[in-house]
């Protein structure tokens, strides 16, 4: 029978041994599945086609009558789990916390309840012509945040 805790079961198993880990199932009242994954190196489009077809062999289609989706979160989505950070580590992220406070800076530490991240600014120096780099490190609590996204610059 097609439930949460079953389909947890069979995603598992399909990912089992691998280096994919979940970001997020959803199932829908209608029986729509939708499973994002992801991978240190990123999600190849095989890997998601492989879990799609164990999760098809698990539930018969027409037994349980579902609409099956497996993809990989996209570069302007928000993380959603730890695993995401710690894949993005050395990359530049915007944070916002749930106070509304934003910090943009490169991800340089990941912890099962916190990140840190770091950024450099150029401040004048009194007196001076000469603009000084600052370095900054913000550790936040992953329970602050609201949103962490790459911050895409082109």
């Amino acid at each position: 029978m097609l439930n949460n805790e079953s389909l947890l079961e069979a995603l598992k198993d399909a990912i089992e041994g691998t280096k994919v880990f979940i970001v997020e199932v959803k199932l829908s009242a209608t029986n729509k599945i939708s499973i994002t994954l992801d991978h240190p190196d990123g999600l190849p489009v095989d890997e998601c086609a492989r879990v799609s077809k164990h999760i098809e062999s698990v539930f018969d289609r027409d037994e349980e009558d579902y609409e099956l989706q497996v993809s990989s979160p996209g570069i302007e989505q928000a993380f959603k789990v730890t695993g995401q950070y710690t894949k993005n580590i050395g990359r530049e992220v915007r944070v916002i916390l749930r106070d509304g406070t934003t910090f943009e800076g490169f991800l340089t530490h990941v912890s099962d309840n916190e990140i840190t991240v770091e950024w450099t600014e150029l401040s004048k120096l009194p007196g001076q012509k000469k603009k000084e780099e600052k370095k900054f490190t913000e550790v936040i609590a992953l329970n602050d945040i609201a949103s962490t996204k790459l911050n895409l610059r082109f």
